[in-house]
């Protein structure tokens, strides 16, 4: 006669588990916790295993509504956005609708979003916010990787937050939103400013390809604001921090007035303006924390020819110099030592050079005149492409940098795009790594690190 299964052994079936079974031992928190850390897509599809894995991915606290596989054949085909955003649309709701988790850690958009969709982001941003998001991201490129017409994007749900605010206690301010991220979203100087006053506790800001700011001020200690970047929003003229505690900035666009202030904290600052970078006086608009400056990022889009010409001030306490340069021709790069002579600190220096269709010149290598640099212990040169000017900037840094341990030559193409590099492009990258190894192998002294990746 068959016994009767226990009942302790009925219940564990019918949760899909055992007691043999060391993953079914383990805490719901516990594998919430592993969930996290793999795609949404990944953590949902978990929810066929059994019953009680059913929801249990509900629970995980970071929603990144990743889809690069899209956006990558929507860069290829773009027809294909008319059919995928439905889609797009269709699983973010699904996973609002079920989610259970009491609050969001991290919240991410990242489609192919006009203004056209502007009720379904609407919906989604307000949930964010009834969830108490830390970190939110409305990445809206159009392709996934350009700005569209800023006249087309989607406007920035300020009332939401309005709304919110009035939800909790009459006023009370909105402590639990850390950092925002928008790409593609039009956000006014009025919403700017109520923002910061209704998120009292945020600290990262970026804003990229928005249609209506024109002046940007930001002061007051009262603020807990330490990153902000402002990035190809095409309307802005001026751009004030006064009285901060702000400690990164960044900016990219055409050249605008910038005024400093009263900032003690600000170490870290990303900055491109106009055709060459250099002539809307970025030094003097910085002047205010040059002293105190730790990190300097500066886009040059063409270097001027007078380059050599141009005086730049002494950086007393610089560690990291990082120029993205366009490449044009073979054109010397030796003049940018000029600019790491004035880092007596400089620790890292890293030069991207952004080229289109690289060309190379027979010529003699140039040789910049000596200098001591007595802290810098890694130099990258990213782009290298083998021309006679990317062999002078390594040379020369191997020669006069007593410290270096480590220079770093990374050859790969620096143009981000969606569409796949083709074979001619994976050639090129191949004849470079060929090149630094045969140009700089034998140059590099004992105990010098050549990376070549």
């Amino acid at each position: 006669m068959r016994k009767k299964p226990r009942i302790q052994q009925i219940q564990e079936n019918d949760y899909g588990y055992n007691s043999n079974d060391f993953i079914s031992r383990i805490p719901d928190d516990i594998i919430v916790s592993i969930l996290s850390k793999i795609t949404l897509k990944e953590a949902a599809s978990t929810s066929n295993l059994s019953k009680r894995w059913r929801y249990l991915w509900c629970q995980i606290d970071s929603l990144d509504f990743d889809a690069n596989e899209k956006l990558d054949k929507i860069a290829l085909d773009y027809k294909l956005r008319i059919v995928e955003r439905p889609k797009y649309i269709n699983w973010v709701n699904r996973v609002t609708r079920q989610y259970k988790g009491p609050s969001v850690n991290e919240f991410r958009v990242c489609f192919d979003f006009d203004k056209t969709s502007k009720s379904a982001i609407d919906k989604w941003v307000e949930f964010a916010v009834g969830k108490r998001v830390k970190k939110l991201e409305l990445d809206l490129l159009e392709n996934g990787e350009m700005l569209r017409q800023p006249a087309k994007n989607y406007v920035f749900p300020i009332k939401i937050f309005d709304r919110s605010v009035k939800r909790q206690c009459e006023g009370m301010e909105m402590k639990f939103l850390k950092s925002l991220f928008l790409k593609c979203v039009n956000v006014s100087e009025e919403a700017l400013t109520r923002l910061l006053v209704s998120c009292s506790g945020l600290e990262q800001l970026s804003i990229h390809g928005s249609g209506e700011l024109v002046n940007v001020k930001i002061n007051g200690k009262s603020l807990v604001l330490k990153y902000f970047e402002i990035v190809f929003c095409s309307g802005v003229k001026s751009i004030e921090i006064t009285d901060s505690n702000i400690e990164s900035f960044s900016y990219l666009g055409p050249g605008i007035t910038i005024k400093f202030s009263e900032l003690p904290r600000l170490k870290e600052i990303s900055i491109g303006e106009g055709y060459s970078g250099f002539e809307n006086n970025v030094f003097g608009q910085i002047s205010c924390c040059i002293s105190h400056l730790q990190s300097l990022t500066l886009d040059i889009y063409r270097p001027e020819e007078n380059l050599k010409f141009l005086s730049f001030p002494e950086l007393p306490k610089l560690k990291q110099l990082i120029l993205k340069v366009g490449a044009w021709d073979d054109d010397s790069l030796l003049e940018f030592t000029t600019l790491a002579k004035a880092c007596p600190k400089l620790q890292r220096f890293v030069i991207q050079l952004i080229w289109m269709s690289p060309a190379k010149r027979r010529r003699k290598i140039k040789r910049a005149a000596k200098h001591p640099h007595k802290h810098l212990e890694v130099v990258e040169i990213v782009g290298y492409y083998g021309r006679t000017s990317d062999v002078e900037l390594a040379v020369y840094f191997i020669d006069n940098a007593k410290a270096l341990h480590k220079i770093i030559i990374d050859p790969r193409y620096q143009v981000l795009e969606r569409t796949p590099i083709g074979n001619i492009q994976l050639k090129k990258e191949k004849a470079a790594r060929d090149c630094a190894k045969k140009q700089l192998e034998q140059r590099t002294p004992e105990g010098v690190e050549l990376v070549i990746l």
